[in-house]
């Protein structure tokens, strides 16, 4: 399954397949290593995934696509219609 990763303002990747259907999350933690974090709901899909710690978002992102056996690639960062900087 081919997935697309893209941050959101609260430094998290929101990782969806091409249907736009959440896969997973990836967040760094304050040491700066990245970890996949998963819901109650995303976790049969995923179960046999390492879940981290990553030094790069590359790494989760290789993790993630060798589970669903396909690819994962970078997308547009999303950000909300009512955001004002």
């Amino acid at each position: 399954m081919d997935t697309t990763v893209r941050p959101n303002l609260s430094n998290r990747w929101g990782v969806t397949d091409l249907l736009e259907r959440s896969v997973c999350s990836i967040v760094r933690d304050p040491h700066d290593q990245f970890w996949i974090v998963l819901t109650i709901d995303e976790l049969p899909r995923m179960v046999d995934v390492l879940r981290g710690p990553f030094e790069a978002i590359d790494g989760a992102m290789t993790a993630i696509g060798k589970n669903l056996h396909g690819s994962c690639r970078h997308g547009a960062a999303v950000r909300p219609a009512n955001y004002f900087p």
